[in-house]
């Protein structure tokens, strides 16, 4: 996994245990995620909500997220506690996980617990992508997307499995498993830096921020309206539409997060010698016509072999994206940037959109739909290319030392 320190003198010795560390934290936090994620709506639908009532639903989720995420990234970065965040994210998606199906309730009891899940969800994921990335720069390691790999692993094994799981006992005892795997999360997390800046970096940080991160902004806003449709009913249709079975989901997504390591093991090297701009790019594309593809088809005889080109572009847009926001990022800021990007712009797009996408779903259908994200993808890329000077990257320290 790691580059020998023989052969790499000039870097500091990194034991092969606190790689594995840091691997395995990607892996079970995948893992957890895997286990309930692609079944969150087809969960909802069976227990009477409609695709109109999960699309308001997203929506509110979208809203916390805008709420809390920023505002709690903005105070860890000012003082310094993003691993204590990290704590507590994770420790309220064990909590919403358990509350949504251990703790009988009314709809609006399940919708609480399902906001609690979304709003601690991607905001932990990405908090912990940057603690990763910041530790890895500390040990002078351009491996991001070696370690990465292994949480596409974790989400590999886990959805095969919840595919068998729900199709014997139902949907509810994902949620227990999701929660089960946060909570062997927690005694790792020590291995994790407590902060991604030191006192004196924070101190002398800018306050402005690089102009080609709000053209970048604009960009995932109009990426992440179509991702969202596409997330939101992609289960719903390959069941009710395609005749999908729950285990044949489950196996779709297994084998689609499974595409994603090859390319990830393989990404770091691309990095040192193409454009990130252009991987952002081709990925964001690839994605859409992805969707595209899913829109045309009239059974389940190609949607595994579609669904295995997802890993190389998801991972192009999601480890390019992270780690340009990394790069164009001050230490000081960073985390909250990456909430920006991966969190509040995807939240702003869900809550503007969310309820729209479906009632779309139930009015014009899911073919309709998923062509309209892909155009979105389209304009997303195209405003990348027009903005591409402004997008400019400055290579970090530890990544030019690394390369």
């Amino acid at each position: 996994m790691a580059e020998s320190d023989e052969l790499n003198p000039g870097k500091p010795y990194v034991p092969r245990s606190a790689i594995y560390r840091i691997a395995l934290l990607q892996f079970v936090t995948f893992a957890g995620r895997g286990i309930v994620y692609p079944f969150i709506s087809l969960y909802l639908i069976s227990i009477g909500f409609s695709g109109t009532q999960i699309g308001l639903l997203t929506s509110v989720s979208a809203l916390a997220q805008l709420s809390a995420a920023p505002l709690l990234h903005a105070l860890a970065d000012r003082y310094g506690r993003q691993r204590r965040l990290y704590y507590g994210l994770v420790i309220g998606n064990i909590a919403a996980c358990l509350g949504a199906v251990l703790i009988p309730g009314s709809q609006l009891w399940l919708s609480t617990m399902i906001v609690l899940r979304d709003a601690s969800d991607m905001p932990s994921v990405t908090l912990l992508s940057q603690l990763t990335i910041t530790w890895l720069q500390q040990q002078r390691r351009q491996i991001f997307g070696q370690i990465r790999a292994w949480g596409s692993f974790g989400w590999a094994v886990t959805t095969v499995l919840a595919g068998r799981i729900a199709a014997v006992a139902g949907y509810p005892p994902l949620f227990v498993l999701s929660a089960l795997a946060n909570l062997i999360l927690l005694p790792q997390l020590t291995i994790l830096p407590r902060q991604t800046a030191q006192p004196h970096e924070r101190s002398a940080a800018l306050s402005s921020r690089p102009r080609g991160l709000y053209i970048l902004l604009a960009s995932v806003f109009l990426y992440y309206v179509g991702a969202s449709a596409f997330s939101a009913f992609s289960s719903i249709y390959f069941k009710r539409t395609l005749g999908a079975s729950d285990e044949l989901i489950g196996l779709t997504s297994s084998l689609a997060a499974l595409s994603e390591i090859p390319a990830m093991l393989l990404i770091d090297r691309v990095l040192r010698r193409v454009d990130i701009r252009a991987t952002l790019m081709v990925g964001i594309c690839g994605l859409g016509a992805l969707w595209f593809g899913s829109s045309q088809l009239t059974g389940t005889t190609l949607l595994i072999p579609l669904m295995l080109m997802r890993g190389t572009f998801f991972t192009l847009q999601i480890i390019s994206i992270t780690l340009l926001v990394s790069r164009i990022s001050h230490a000081s800021n960073v985390a909250t940037n990456q909430v920006l990007t991966q969190v509040t712009i995807p939240g702003l797009a869900i809550l503007l959109t969310g309820s729209l996408n479906g009632w779309l779903f139930d009015h014009i259908g899911a073919r309709a739909l998923f062509q309209l994200a892909a155009l979105l993808a389209v304009l997303s890329t195209g405003l990348l290319i027009v903005a591409r000077k402004a997008l400019a990257s400055r290579p970090t320290e530890a990544l030019s030392d690394a390369a």
